[in-house]
């Protein structure tokens, strides 16, 4: 890091990037991911940008929208079906 991070809650107050704590914030931080990835030359702080956006977003999904632990069976008749 560049600079030093004094005081991260003024950051926060000035739009820097934080927990996501909604839909809403999610769907904001995704489009902004996606402007991001879209770049063809990324610069080093929007390489930063995308990978701080990734953790905030995985972060989310992780806590709102787990996946059920599946058992083998069911596991095998999905591949079974998917792959027929």
């Amino acid at each position: 890091m560049a600079t030093v991070l004094t005081n991260p809650a003024e950051m926060i107050e000035r739009g820097a990037p934080h927990l996501i704590h909604s839909e809403e914030q999610l769907a904001a931080y995704t489009k902004a991911l996606y402007r991001l990835t879209s770049e063809t030359h990324p610069t080093a702080t929007q390489i930063e940008a995308i990978d701080l956006l990734t953790l905030l977003i995985e972060r989310y999904e992780g806590e709102h929208y787990t996946v059920p632990n599946a058992s083998r069976p069911r596991c095998s008749a999905f591949y079974s079906i998917a792959t027929a």
